[in-house]
């Protein structure tokens, strides 16, 4: 047992900022991801065991801290209209729905919005993107993509970045830095960013928190992490094409919207109609599911971008 030489601290005041997780953080040096407070925090969670440790003080402060993010979570959002956007981690920084998604995202933002998301790449690496651009010039966004695109896939070798005995990779290390560092440095140049949520979690640390978001819920506990991610976006959610993470959030967000969990039924966007009628075709059962007026008045299937803006700012929870 560590005893009380922890990375994090475990009751918290707040959010973490970008520049806490990745204090450390070189440009220059290939190695200095591994000097992150992230990838220290990274560390300690798989040296203890992961979410089933078996170490119960580990435990215990794990527990804490999630508790802390939660009421961080309360005084951020107090007052505020939260919409989210969901989609596959792995969407590549040059795909064009990369673009759509920080465009979107920018739109969203630019009306006063808080936008939220997973936290960690792809599509969520986009939303985040689009919204500390809203305060830029729109030339400022091809700047940014044409930048990000000399890398535009996250390394497949980040998965096993970290042995269970606590051992990095630091062949992988290099390469996560070398992903990291055109963001880091993007996000470093803008002057005042413009506000975003990232709800990241250390269950899938090997996938890089994004830099671009100005507040950031990272958990230990994922289970907590995506049941309150869909609760706090009560202005709605946009579903971007993804696979097995992306449909099941889907269902879990029409479970709380058909028992009301939270008083309301939040809209639910399905953005790419041919992905969510014909590839992976949810539309059906969701049809299914709810009462016709719900899903006339709540659910939009659509490929316009200004469409799914538009009926997620015009509703009123």
């Amino acid at each position: 047992m560590r005893g009380f030489q922890l990375p994090y601290q475990p009751m918290r005041p707040g959010l973490y900022t970008p520049d806490e997780l990745l204090s450390g953080f070189d440009p220059l040096d290939p190695e200095s991801f591994a000097e992150t407070r992230d990838f220290q925090i990274f560390q300690s969670f798989v040296t203890d065991g992961r979410a089933a440790t078996e170490n119960f003080f580990a435990g215990m402060m794990q527990s804490l801290h999630d508790n802390s993010i939660t009421q961080a979570l309360r005084v951020l959002l107090a007052g505020r209209r939260c919409v989210a956007i969901m989609g596959a981690h792995q969407l590549h920084r040059d795909d064009p729905l990369y673009e759509q998604i920080a465009v979107l995202s920018r739109d969203f933002t630019r009306t006063g919005l808080l936008v939220a998301s997973g936290g960690g790449p792809g599509a969520m690496e986009a939303t985040h993107l689009g919204a500390a651009l809203a305060g830029e010039p729109d030339a400022a966004l091809p700047a940014a993509l044409a930048r990000l695109a000399e890398h535009p896939s996250l390394p497949g070798s980040l998965k096993d970045m970290i042995a269970d005995d606590g051992a990095c990779d630091l062949a992988a290390v290099t390469a996560a830095h070398g992903w990291y560092r055109p963001a880091i440095e993007i996000w470093r140049s803008l002057a005042k960013p413009g506000e975003s949520l990232a709800v990241p979690t250390w269950h899938y640390g090997h996938e890089p928190t994004s830099p671009f978001a100005t507040h950031i819920a990272k958990y230990f506990q994922n289970s907590i992490r995506e049941d309150g991610l869909l609760a706090i976006a009560t202005q709605g959610i946009v579903f971007a094409p993804g696979k097995a993470g992306t449909i099941q959030e889907i269902f879990q967000d029409a479970t709380q919207n058909y028992y009301r969990t939270f008083k309301i039924f939040s809209p639910m966007v399905l953005l790419d109609k041919h992905f969510w009628t014909a590839t992976h075709p949810v539309e059906p059962l969701m049809r299914s599911l709810f009462a016709p007026e719900d899903f006339a008045k709540l659910i939009l299937i659509t490929d316009s971008l200004d469409e799914a803006r538009r009926f997620i700012e015009s509703f009123e929870p």
